[in-house]
């Protein structure tokens, strides 16, 4: 009598890759929450959504090295007070 358990071959990322595609990714055996987490590791590795997000409206070069600025300020802040938030 065979064993009942079929051995399963582990999906590993390199077989979800779709060649010549940089932002796409297989589903294999109907996975799909692997699939989706490797597809969304993609997207942030990109920075595709920043980009995307920046896009949409113009910032004066004056404007943004202002917030450059404004975000090193208060992440200094941060870094020298522990407690804080």
């Amino acid at each position: 009598m065979q064993d009942k358990r079929q051995k399963r071959k582990k999906i590993t990322i390199d077989d979800m890759k779709v060649p010549g595609a940089a932002l796409a990714v297989k589903v294999i055996d109907g996975n799909l929450e692997q699939a989706l987490r490797l597809f969304k590791k993609k997207v942030t590795d990109s920075g595709l959504m920043e980009e995307v997000r920046a896009r949409r409206e113009y910032l004066k070069p004056s404007v943004v090295k202002r917030k450059l600025k404004q975000q090193a300020v208060r992440a200094e802040w941060r870094r020298n007070n522990p407690n804080a938030k």
